[in-house]
């Protein structure tokens, strides 16, 4: 699959969402093989450092995502395709088997206005526009509104943004106005720059996923909260802050079949119901540290029966962290309320411990995630391993641990983010640090 194939590169788009990954059945990976290492190019690492969020599948078996540094040191959005018989081609870098291109570059105008710093994934939304093949996402960084309040990390002016990637039109050629010209036939446009009222008050520093309901509207978090960002109708969009926890938020919404949003605080799980007055936000659970958990991670994620699964990066029975589901209560006096099971308490740095991100369910109700740290792998000693992929397998109503993977620093370390199911069953994911480089891999495990 050509990059610069913008039709059948549409085309294939139409389908990328991490969802439509859930109904499939569930894999028992063994073999790891290391598809890309990043920073392979350049000193400057153009082809991108550093993935964070997990990433998108798309059709033909094509990957994105986002790295943290990379190109103009702003970060990249970054695709992955497999090598065709001919080799990779031109314009793009070759891994193992893999071709990798970048799609946008930020930081690529004055000032960084077109966003900095990519710390979540990108997904495929496409209800508000019904253009196939546009990428949306957060940048922690960069934007229009030059804020010295929101220089963090490696100085970078601006509070954040809400932003686009979509196909170059075929006509007229070349990116629209208003939007920024990307790489292989890709632009990028700004949908919303935070900061924008005074004192901020509509929030700044945006991380995480992005989520979307039927009407088009979407939904993120920012240091203050969560943010909506919904169509005005003369293609703009009006934000609001809908929901400031008493508790510092974590990245990462889920959204259900009805449009309730779930989220996690530093310390409790909530969930957002639309009503005639607004949204009314729900404490589904308070964490308490030992044996229960403290500190949940990364997005929920949210069942057809409305189980609600998630991990912890302490808390337990051994303070390393857990994995949690909450059911609803739908009879007896505690109607209306959610109970916690703690599926799995980490133990041991052996089997890997303090999970780092969400939870990905397949159809049978299996469980896969990743822990930052631990394993079975003796090069990252400074921090007790270099992490896993393991598997929580269902029976009945038990779950049995099964570690899946062992970094050891030259195949990845540090997977921040749950892997994604591909069609054939198979696991991938991307690692913050470790490969070759040290910048970073995208790994598959294979049945």
């Amino acid at each position: 699959m050509k990059p610069t194939s913008l039709a059948r590169m549409a085309a294939m788009a139409t389908v990328l969402s991490v969802l439509w990954l859930i109904a499939l059945p569930r894999a028992q990976a063994e073999t790891e093989t290391v598809l890309y290492n990043f920073c392979s190019v350049g000193i400057l690492c153009s082809d991108g450092g550093a993935p964070n969020g997990p990433l998108a599948v798309g059709w033909y078996g094509n990957f994105y995502g986002t790295t943290q540094t990379g190109g103009a040191l702003g970060g990249e959005v970054v695709g992955l395709y497999p090598e065709p018989a001919g080799g990779c081609d031109s314009g793009t870098n070759t891994g193992n088997g893999w071709c990798e291109f970048v799609l946008y570059s930020f930081c690529s105008v004055a000032d960084c206005a077109d966003g900095a710093q990519p710390e979540g994934n990108v997904a495929y939304l496409n209800a508000h526009f019904n253009r196939p093949g546009n990428l949306y996402g957060t940048t922690f960084n960069g934007g229009a509104n030059d804020n010295n309040a929101c220089e963090v990390g490696l100085g970078f002016i601006g509070c954040g943004t809400v932003f686009e990637i979509f196909p170059e039109p075929l006509s007229p050629p070349g990116c629209p106005s208003g939007s920024n010209q990307g790489n292989g036939g890709w632009c990028e446009a700004v949908l919303y720059n935070f900061c924008s009222l005074s004192n901020c008050e509509d929030g700044a520093l945006p991380s995480g996923n992005l989520v979307e309901d039927s009407a088009g509207n979407l939904y993120g978090t920012v240091a203050e909260g969560v943010f909506e960002l919904s169509p005005n109708g003369s293609g703009g969009y009006n934000e609001a802050l809908i929901y400031q926890p008493t508790a510092a938020i974590h990245a990462g919404l889920a959204i259900d079949a009805a449009g309730a949003v779930y989220g996690a605080t530093s310390e409790y799980v909530f969930k957002l119901s639309l009503s005639q007055n607004g949204w009314v936000a729900e404490n589904l659970h308070t964490f308490n540290g030992t044996p229960d958990g403290f500190g949940p991670n990364g997005p929920p994620a949210v069942d057809s029966a409305g189980n609600v699964y998630g991990t912890t990066n302490a808390g337990g029975s051994k303070n390393r962290g857990t994995v949690w589901k909450l059911t609803p209560v739908i009879t007896g006096k505690n109607k209306g309320t959610y109970r916690e099971r703690i599926l799995h308490s980490f133990t041991g740095e052996k089997t890997g411990e303090y999970p780092g991100g969400g939870v990905t369910l397949d159809s049978s109700g299996n469980i896969y995630s990743t822990t930052a740290n631990g394993g079975g792998g003796t090069e990252c000693t400074l921090s007790n391993g270099c992490g896993t992929v393991f598997e929580l397998a269902v029976s009945g109503t038990t779950y049995k641990y099964k570690l899946l993977e062992s970094f050891d620093e030259t195949d990845g370390a540090n997977p921040y983010n749950s892997p994604i199911l591909g069609s054939s069953g198979n696991l991938y994911g991307v690692t913050f640090a470790g490969g070759a480089n040290e910048y970073g891999t995208v790994y598959e495990l294979t049945p």
